[in-house]
Formats: C-alpha cells, sequence, structure tokens
C-alpha cells in the first residue's frame, strides 16, 4: 500500500494527525525497498521511531550503481555496521532487532515448539490444512494440527 496513491497520502495524514491524538499507527513490511521507494520515507522514519527489523542472513549485500541492496536500505534507515551485523548473523523466525529511542537490542521470543506450530503457520498449505482439520474435528483441531506438525505435547483437551 506504501506505493499506492492514494493509500500512501492516507498514511502520511495518519502519521501526522493521529499521534497528536495518542494513537497509535503500526506498520509491516517484508521489504525495506517498499518504505525507501515510497516517496515518503522521510514521515515515516520521523513518525515511526520504534522498528523492529526481521533477521535478513542478506543484510550486508551491497547493490550495484544501477539498484540499491539491503545493506543501502538499512544505511537509509540509519543503521550502523554494527547494527546491519546483528541483523544478518540473527536467527530466523526467532530472533528480532528493536529499535527505538530508548535503545536498541536482538531479543528471542524464546517460542516452545507448541507456540511455534502455530504462529509459524502461515502458508498457504498450512491455512488450508487448518482449515480442513477444523472442519473434521471441530474445537479439537489444535490436536490434530500438534500430531501433524509432530509436536510433543502434554494433553490439551
Amino acid at each position: 500500500m506504501l506505493g499506492h496513491k492514494v493509500f500512501k497520502e492516507k498514511i502520511r495524514e495518519w502519521l501526522k494527525v493521529l499521534r497528536k491524538a495518542n494513537c497509535a499507527v503500526i506498520l509491516a513490511t517484508q521489504s525495506l525497498s517498499d518504505a525507501a521507494n515510497s516517496g515518503i520515507l522521510d514521515v515515516l522514519q520521523e513518525s515511526c521511531p520504534t522498528k523492529i527489523l526481521l533477521p535478513n542472513p542478506n543484510a550486508y549485500n551491497k547493490g550495484s550503481e544501477h539498484q540499491l541492496g539491503p545493506y543501502d536500505y538499512y544505511k537509509q534507515f540509519g543503521l550502523n555496521d554494527t547494527q546491519i551485523r546483528i541483523i544478518a548473523n540473527a536467527t530466523p523466525k526467532k530472533e528480532y532487532y528493536y529499535q527505538s529511542p530508548m535503545g536498541t537490542r536482538l531479543f528471542n521470543l524464546a517460542l516452545g515448539p507448541v507456540a511455534l506450530s502455530f504462529v509459524g503457520a502461515s502458508g498457504k498449505d498450512d491455512i488450508k490444512k487448518i482449515r480442513q482439520l477444523y472442519k473434521k474435528y471441530g474445537k479439537k483441531w489444535v490436536t490434530y494440527w500438534l500430531h501433524y506438525r509432530d509436536v510433543k505435547y502434554k494433553h490439551l483437551l
């Protein structure tokens, strides 16, 4: 939506107006380039002081003179080489890099296998399987999902 003219302008408005009303505007993107190329990067950086960055083993990849790479985008977001190294070496789906005016920190959600089997289920095949299990087993679908994912657990129901 950062690339859509009307929605981009709405985001700009929200970031400037809603903050005064003590509201939170939460934005998420899978690519830093979406934000960097949105035309409102200055407003995003000014109005969104808290960021959570996911691990990226390619974070140190620099671009060419014709196309920016991940490293270049992290630099546009004000990260230094140490912070980029932390992001490059963080464990995917486990560690996250928090950045705010109060400081920065790599943190781990420390999810166990049961919680991870649910929060980590986001692909089309996972969603399809969950819907099938729910349709077949109703409220007991959870037990069958954990069995399907081969997760060891104590009886839940």
